[in-house]
């Protein structure tokens, strides 16, 4: 009995000491189980790696946007370029043939926008955008003047003010757009106040530009004339200046 009971033990620790066959098969599934989910979980990590790397830096509207992608875009997805002077380090290039016709029948629809860039005066977002060539209504409080593109228009011209903070537009100012080429003035007027369903708020008018080429657009924008709630105090005291420069290719 003695000799039996021996030879039991050695055969059970053969393997592991202590441990029988049923064991070490319980062992080695859970080492394969382990094994398993440690597998899942480094290729989880691995398929996520690369959304979070190409993850967003947190600074909405601060880089250019392409005319390719920004002429699909609608009038909610204004693209932008870095605070400071527009156009100081990029040159925004606008196609005829990206500014598909306006609708001059029917309920009007959003129209397909190029953006030209933005910068930021304390607080106050300077957005410029264009447009196919668009048919408007200049209203001066007791008449209406309808006006409508024609052969020679190029584009429309639409700048927007807004907090910078909250987006909500600001009006009861003005800008005044000047714009050269070669040093040539092809442009000096006061943009229309205007209101739109799709845009809010915003300055425009249609633009004839006299052939291809580099095109440098100035912006003049007054203080607004208005009564201020103390968030506004100090602000947009004198006329801002912003400068851009833009490339011009026409509809063949």
């Amino acid at each position: 009995m003695s000799n039996a009971s021996v030879d039991t033990g050695s055969t059970a620790s053969a393997g592991h000491p202590g441990m029988g066959a049923t064991g070490r098969a319980a062992l080695a599934a859970a080492v394969i189980a382990i094994a398993i989910v440690a597998a899942l979980l480094v290729a989880h990590a691995v398929k996520g790696s690369p959304k979070a790397a190409a993850s967003p830096t947190g600074h909405s509207g601060m880089t250019m946007t392409s005319p390719s992608s920004a002429s699909s875009a609608g009038m909610s997805s204004p693209s932008g370029m870095p605070v400071g002077q527009v156009g100081a380090n990029a040159v925004m290039t606008v196609r005829g043939a990206a500014l598909p016709k306006v609708p001059v029948s029917g309920m009007p629809v959003a129209m397909t926008m190029v953006p030209l860039g933005q910068t930021v005066w304390d607080g106050m977002r300077i957005q410029a955008r264009t447009s196919a060539p668009a048919t408007f209504l200049l209203f001066n409080g007791t008449s209406q003047h309808l006006v409508t593109p024609t052969a020679k228009d190029s584009f429309h011209l639409m700048v927007t003010l807004s907090d910078s903070e909250s987006n909500y537009a600001i009006p009861y100012s003005s800008v005044w757009a000047t714009m050269r080429k070669g040093g040539k003035i092809v442009l000096d007027e006061r943009l229309w106040p205007m209101i739109s369903r799709y845009m809010g708020p915003h300055y425009g008018d249609n633009v004839a530009l006299p052939s291809a080429g580099l095109y440098h657009l100035t912006l003049l924008v007054s203080p607004p004339v208005a009564a201020r709630h103390l968030e506004y105090k100090g602000l947009w005291l004198k006329p801002h200046r912003v400068n851009l420069t833009f490339r011009w290719v026409p509809r063949t």
